[in-house]
């Protein structure tokens, strides 16, 4: 079945400056710009029977992350910093499909002690420290860029622009329009989200005693910016692509089932930073062979068709009681087509992404 869908400009909302307003109350759906402040901490928090709730149940029930992650046929990256309260968790890998070489590092502090997260994903900076091992993410509204440094002494150095804002190759549009949406969680609670993909990325990683330089191996990035008063347990898939067509033009992909998707979804592809709005995806997979066996993801207004071969993974698990975490992140290879909103068919023939699943209590 083929469904019209929403499209770039169709059932936006504007966007407020502060997305919890004066009585405390968020305001829901696709923003048609930028959302100055997340001010979480401003919004009023009750339990199913409509009760406030004390205001150290507020502070541990919010969480923010953010990740950012390059991509190419030469070399795959993936960071993430994660600030759920109770702990502070930051992680960097690096895949190089021509050799399968493979490394991770991962670090966690009781409390989110030395994890920085501010109000805002349109500016300022996203920071973890754990000993001498150090993570930042920072947004320049400016210049429309975010900035990743990662240092890990005797592992991995990194440092990478992801650039919003450049034109596009046939489209001269000026930067990529991010995917900003709010939705409800569970009976009172609500999830916000920043997504871009598609992205040039410059800079250099430094691993295993050698250098590679992002913009010669041609890397495409994006970025995802989450924050809210999510369900006690969460669980979703995601999937993600940034890379270039046959012909030059940048693409990229953010898809997601199982959360974001209560009255309004967030999935949807840019071309060449033009967004597209996807209707809701449908992942189907072989729950006991993640990484082994294919994946297909389906949109269900037909204009997303594509299949996942993965060839890498990282893991992280954790099961504490009160906290559990079991996430998956593969990467490899997307292949078939999307369908632009003006009717083009595009073919993806091995362009490099993400696919998770991901189970969280929180």
């Amino acid at each position: 079945m083929q469904t019209t869908g929403m499209t770039n400009k169709s059932a936006l909302v504007p966007a407020p400056r502060r997305l919890v307003d004066e009585a405390g109350e968020v305001q829901f759906g696709v923003f048609s710009g930028p959302v100055e402040e997340i001010n979480g901490a401003d919004y009023v928090l009750t339990d199913p029977f409509d009760r406030p709730v004390s205001w150290l149940r507020r502070y541990f029930a919010y969480n923010q992350f953010q990740f950012l992650g390059a991509l190419s046929p030469a070399l795959v990256l993936g960071c993430a910093i994660v600030n759920i309260r109770y702990v502070g968790t930051a992680f960097v890998y690096l895949f190089e499909p021509s050799t399968r070489r493979f490394r991770h590092f991962s670090f966690r502090t009781p409390l989110a002690l030395g994890t920085r997260f501010g109000p805002t994903p349109e500016r300022g900076v996203v920071s973890f420290r754990a000993g001498r091992n150090r993570f930042t993410m920072t947004a320049d509204p400016v210049a429309r860029t975010r900035t990743l440094e990662v240092d890990v002494p005797g592992g991995v150095e990194i440092f990478a622009t992801f650039d919003e804002g450049a034109p596009g190759q046939t489209t001269g549009l000026g930067g990529v329009e991010p995917m900003r949406v709010c939705t409800r969680t569970g009976p009172t609670g609500w999830a916000f989200t920043r997504k871009t993909a598609g992205l040039p990325v410059e800079g250099r990683v430094r691993w295993d005693g050698g250098a590679v330089q992002l913009a010669d191996i041609g890397a495409c990035g994006s970025c995802d910016w989450s924050a809210g008063y999510m369900r006690r347990e969460t669980f979703w898939y995601w999937g993600c692509l940034s890379g270039q067509l046959a012909d030059g033009r940048r693409v990229g992909l953010n898809a997601v089932c199982g959360v974001n998707e209560s009255g309004f979804t967030e999935n949807c592809f840019w071309l060449d930073g033009r967004r597209h709005k996807l209707d809701t995806v449908h992942f189907e997979y072989d729950r006991r062979a993640l990484h082994e066996r294919p994946w297909r993801l389906r949109s269900y207004d037909g204009r997303m068709d594509l299949e996942f071969v993965a060839e890498g993974r990282h893991r992280e698990a954790l099961n504490a009681w009160l906290l559990a975490s079991n996430f998956t992140q593969l990467f490899g290879r997307y292949r078939g087509t999307l369908t632009t909103e003006h009717g083009e068919r595009v073919t993806l023939d091995g362009v490099y992404g993400y696919l998770e699943r991901h189970f969280a209590r929180w």
